[in-house]
């Protein structure tokens, strides 16, 4: 094989062509006689253009390419699978980007022409330096890990298992079921969300390839698509596997909290779960609560359960899964404007979110579903104000756009249980997108939904007044004077999702969700290969988008986590020279892959190749020069910099 160089000048159709001139590019490229062939050819990427690439490789038997063309995120693999199958190694392709970086941006054609070739001269100069890099090869693991057990997180966990593949699913709080097992009925359908979630639930509970894992928190995740370690925190329940949730030992218990499952409107035990039928039946002793782990005397769970599965001695346990791909169905939390005295959201009148509407009026809620008062009477006048410290100055300053079809569900959920109460709906716009929830909007105004249509909904004051009576000042109509306010507030991104983002490197956006990789072609990936993202913290989502962006990501990964099929490691990687290391342990400070450990027989850094993705902030990082990147050494950057500079192929 020739030592020498193949220079292929794209024209790119015209993209290229009418911006510089290539023909005097080839002239001054051959002038120095130091490249075996300076080709030009249409579109290097079509087909056409790759046989071209690799029978002419294959002819001058040459032992380097440099590609004159568009943009290495787009094409650099192409042409290395060309160079490839012509017998080069790969890591002897180099590209210069002479559409993106000069073509578009250059209006001057002679000027273009000329920093084409200082590009070019870039690339050749640096080729020389080039070193062959083996590649390497590891069978993928196929296994998925789930973070969040809401209906996103059970959809991703259900179609994976389905597939065959081993699921761990992880859910921070003792149960599964989200915030849908808190609706009674699912928006704009009126279904029942209980007795949609319930068969899930069940199937999640049976399925052999799904392994549940509650009260845990995800500490850690390394790796990359295919080889992924995910490090959680699972707290102790003090409870064993024994216990099938008879709730025996719930009553006995002489502690009463307040619930966080009914948003603080009803009370809980020490040792609870959180509805009838949760996934897994075992209760929790709530540590904070319980007066035997606060050091007090006291046997009550212990002298009623029929089944003997009180542990005291639980400790919490670091639970370590090594997967393919990981799905992150976190959800998102409501938006409480507490901070708005406008809106009298005090926790004492009959001022309520939606939220906590939904749980008054579910089953599973502290009323069982009686819709009443905070004295216990059911209200007559209901009023629902649309963006509750949403868009506006003192709040958020987006439309949740989900929030809508939910207030007016008040009024559908309202007149099942009291048919001759009045429902007021006091909005702005309206975002009420798709055929079905037009439907529903026409449906809830002709059964007796009434609206007044308000644009400056920040001027909205709810002032409840003595007696009970709750006036509405409205700018620009009379005072609304009702029993009852259901605040319809927005959603916001949840702590987890701010947690989980700096864990697996994934952006968030500027309103603190999880960011898509692209908002269309891949809405549910992420810049991270392997790492999906489903349901509310990518977007507030009702449960049928949820489901659907769970099965989204899912059949993404699955399309490529394929049995038996293996993956390519990163070559380009960063090594430690020990002679030089200090241990100082900067490098696995920045490592954004968590690549970096230490060596337990010298005491230095260590690259952990496998998992290593070539970024090189280490090799930036390094105080005393100890890295390398591999491919991207200071002596090829430095002969890079010095071609731009100079003229001479």
């Amino acid at each position: 094989m020739s030592e020498g160089t193949v220079l292929f000048l794209c024209r790119c159709g015209t993209n290229v062509a009418d911006f510089v001139d290539l023909e005097a590019v080839k002239a001054w490229a051959d002038k120095g006689g130091l490249l075996d062939r300076v080709c030009i050819h249409d579109f290097l990427c079509a087909p056409a253009g790759k046989a071209f690439v690799e029978e002419t490789l294959k002819e001058t038997g040459s032992r380097r390419a440099v590609m004159a063309a568009c943009s290495p995120k787009l094409h650099q693999k192409t042409f290395e699978e060309c160079a490839g199958a012509a017998g080069l190694n790969p890591a002897q392709v180099s590209m210069a980007n002479i559409r993106e970086q000069c073509a578009w941006v250059t209006p001057d054609k002679g000027e273009a022409t000329i920093k084409t070739q200082q590009l070019i001269q870039a690339a050749l100069e640096r080729s020389r330096l080039h070193r062959d890099l083996a590649p390497q090869r590891m069978e993928c693991n196929t296994d998925f890990v789930v973070i969040g057990g809401g209906i996103a997180g059970i959809e991703a966990a259900l179609q994976a298992a389905e597939a065959g593949r081993k699921v761990t699913l992880f859910e921070k709080d003792i149960s599964l079921g989200g915030e849908m097992i808190k609706v009674e009925e699912l928006a704009p359908s009126a279904e029942c969300s209980p007795c949609l979630l319930a068969p899930r639930l069940s199937q999640v509970r049976e399925h052999a390839n799904i392994t549940v894992v509650t009260g845990a928190e995800v500490t850690d995740v390394i790796g990359f698509f295919g080889n992924f370690t995910v490090t959680a925190r699972k707290k102790a329940r003090y409870v064993t596997d024994d216990c099938i949730g008879c709730e025996a030992c719930f009553e006995p218990c002489p502690v009463e909290v307040q619930s966080d499952f009914h948003l603080g409107l009803g009370k809980r035990k020490a040792i609870r779960n959180l509805f009838p039928g949760s996934v897994p039946a075992a209760a929790a002793i709530d540590p904070q609560a319980c007066l035997r782990l606060k050091g007090e005397e006291c046997t009550a769970c212990v002298d009623n359960c029929p089944f003997m599965a009180l542990d005291f001695e639980q400790k919490d346990e670091i639970v370590e899964v090594h997967c393919g791909a990981v799905v992150v169905a976190v959800g998102a939390e409501v938006h409480v404007p507490a901070d708005l005295p406008r809106l009298s959201l005090d926790g004492k009148s009959d001022v309520f979110t939606y939220a906590e509407f939904e749980r008054l009026t579910c089953s599973n809620g502290p009323t069982q579903a009686a819709l009443v008062k905070r004295d216990g009477t059911a209200p007559e006048r209901i009023a629902v104000l649309h963006c509750a410290g949403s868009l506006c100055p003192d709040g958020l300053d987006y439309c949740s756009g989900v929030c809508c079809v939910n207030a007016f569900m008040v009024g559908e959920t309202v007149r099942k249980q009291l048919p001759e109460a009045i429902v007021t709906n006091i909005h702005d716009r309206l975002n009420l997108p798709g055929l079905e929830t037009e439907a529903f909007l026409r449906k809830q105004l002709e059964e007796g939904t009434r609206k007044i249509e308000c644009h400056a909904l920040d001027k909205v004051r709810v002032q409840p007044q003595p007696g009970g009576e709750i006036r509405i000042a409205i700018p620009g109509q009379d005072d609304l004077t009702v029993d009852m306010v259901v605040l319809s507030t927005g959603f916001v991104a949840g702590a987890r999702a701010r947690e989980l983002s700096v864990l697996l490197n994934v952006e968030q956006d500027s309103r603190g969700f999880l960011k898509s990789d692209h908002p269309i072609l891949n809405k549910t990936g992420s810049v991270i290969d392997g790492v999906s993202l489903a349901g509310s913290c990518l977007q507030p989502s009702h449960g049928s988008q949820s489901i659907t962006m769970a099965q989204s990501a899912v059949g993404r990964a699955l399309s490529r986590l394929v049995p038996g099929r293996t993956i390519e490691l990163e070559t380009m990687v960063s090594r430690i020279d020990p002679a030089r290391c200090s241990a100082c342990r900067m490098c696995a400070a920045t490592c954004p892959y968590k690549a970096i450990g230490i060596d337990p027989a010298s005491g230095r850094s260590l690259v952990n190749e496998a998992v290593c993705r070539g970024c090189g902030t280490c090799a930036a990082t390094c105080p005393s020069g100890a890295i390398t990147a591999v491919h991207f050494t200071d002596e090829q950057l430095i002969a890079e910099v010095k071609g731009v500079l100079h003229e001479r192929v």
